[in-house]
């Protein structure tokens, strides 16, 4: 049985990016956000992951859609915002042909990051991902990230459908 460590003594990038590579993640695609610059890094210096960035959401989507097709289970690193932009991309790609995608998105502009330009942002942020009927649920501090990523995966595979992780600078910044 494996233990798990209580919250205070993870590191959850670290534990975020394990998890990623013990489930066979084999392409992350992803549009550079200030919080995501490390993790980034540190994916593409993984021997067993191939980090695509994108300049823009819609476009990453198109490239992780890509990468699944050819079968490689493929993860989205994004930004709360890019959310937003790639609404028409999510129903007419992603959700359409139902590509199971585990999307982890930074969630900028919440209370604990007060950053005035991103505010609006998170207002917006669930609500057009409810009205998309895009499957999310926001990190739960409390709990170890790597069993909500494996359980936002499971759920992708089993929905053959995206799914949104929204993540707190303490589970994605490292």
């Amino acid at each position: 049985m494996m233990s798990v460590a209580p919250a205070a003594d993870r590191h959850r990038p670290s534990e975020l990016l394990a998890t990623l590579k013990r489930l066979g993640f084999g392409v992350a695609v992803a549009v550079p956000d200030s919080w995501l610059g490390e993790i980034l890094m540190r994916i593409e210096q993984e021997p067993t992951m191939r980090l695509v960035r994108a300049t823009h959401e819609e476009e990453a989507l198109a490239i992780a859609c890509g990468a699944r097709l050819g079968g490689v289970r493929t993860a989205m690193l994004i930004q709360n915002v890019g959310l937003l932009s790639m609404g028409a991309g999510m129903v007419c790609l992603a959700q359409r042909y139902q590509f199971p995608l585990l999307m982890l998105a930074s969630y900028r502009g919440t209370p604990e990051d007060p950053v005035f330009y991103h505010i609006p942002k998170a207002r917006a942020t669930e609500p057009v991902l409810t009205g998309l009927g895009l499957a999310h649920v926001r990190a739960d501090p409390d709990r170890p990230i790597g069993l909500q990523v494996e359980a936002a995966a499971t759920y992708a595979e089993e929905a053959s459908s995206p799914f949104v992780l929204l993540l707190s600078r303490e589970d994605i910044q490292w």
